[in-house]
């Protein structure tokens, strides 16, 4: 079997798992650069490097039961996808990590979901109403997730490490109560107020978009945005978060020659398994 078939962490089979990680190679949207359809495979690949100890939680990953279910069939249109990854999810009780594909993706892995804060890490705000004529872009997939929270069935939408976007969508951000913490925001100072703000959610979802780092982490993304953040902060977040996490997805990784990227979005996957097997 080839490296890039599985996670090298996948201990367990799907219905003995605790966290069962799933592939939706899915990139039609993206709109600077694309190839994120490539990245499950790449990040699977990748985490062949990565020991199986993480220093940074003290935790034997060989304990945890880790699954790698594959991919999603992504044929067909953006529906279609919705109601397969509706399908794998809803035959799980482990806890779900999604790997991108671009961030339309995680509007597929959300949409069932009810009763969480929804919390992005993203260079972007994502929230125009359609883009390139679709409303189901790697753009909308904020706004597609803000229309959960109009219906109450998402408890806040917390986004960090913004710094791009349109004027609209700031003011689309004020006046409608999302939370956008700048990434100047947290780098000029600790993330403790930012915790503060999540005290009163019980149940978080994380999205990570690696665009949200600096490219001098994280190089191969769709769409590169200087002054980012650094992967501590991430794992910081994390790290106070853990026991309150439901799900977790890293999407518009764009596989990079020196497989920097990659390689990072697989070491963030293992901590993230770290940090929630660590306060169960």
């Amino acid at each position: 079997m080839h490296i890039d078939s599985y996670f090298s962490l996948s201990n367990s089979t799907p219905e003995k798992a605790e966290f069962i990680i799933f592939g939706i190679p899915y990139d039609a949207t993206q709109s600077f650069r694309s190839g994120s359809r490539f990245a499950p495979n790449a990040i699977r690949e990748a985490s062949w490097n990565l020991e199986s100890y993480s220093m940074y939680f003290d935790l034997d990953l060989s304990f945890p039961k880790i699954s790698d279910a594959g991919n999603i069939n992504v044929d067909g249109d953006f529906n279609q996808i919705l109601q397969r990854t509706s399908h794998f999810l809803s035959k799980t009780k482990a806890f779900p990590i999604a790997i991108g594909g671009e961030h339309t993706i995680s509007y597929a892995c959300v949409r069932d979901l009810k009763d969480v804060c929804y919390l992005t890490f993203d260079a972007h705000l994502d929230l125009r109403d359609e883009f390139d004529g679709s409303k189901f872009n790697h753009a909308c997939t904020v706004r597609r997730i803000y229309e959960k929270y109009e219906k109450g069935e998402v408890n806040r939408i917390i986004q960090i490490g913004v710094r791009s976007g349109t004027a609209e969508e700031r003011d689309f951000a004020r006046k409608k109560g999302i939370e956008v913490y700048y990434a100047w925001d947290v780098l000029e100072g600790d993330i403790d107020w930012i915790l503060r703000r999540l005290e009163d959610y019980e149940r978080i979802y994380i999205s990570l978009d690696m665009d949200a780092f600096d490219p001098a982490f994280a190089p191969g993304v769709s769409a590169p945005e200087p002054l980012g953040l650094s992967p501590i902060h991430f794992l910081k977040l994390i790290d106070e978060l853990s026991d309150r996490i439901v799900g977790f997805d890293v999407v518009e990784v764009i596989p990079d020659s020196n497989r920097i990227t990659q390689t990072l979005a697989a070491k963030l996957i293992a901590e993230v398994i770290s940090a929630v097997a660590s306060s169960i």
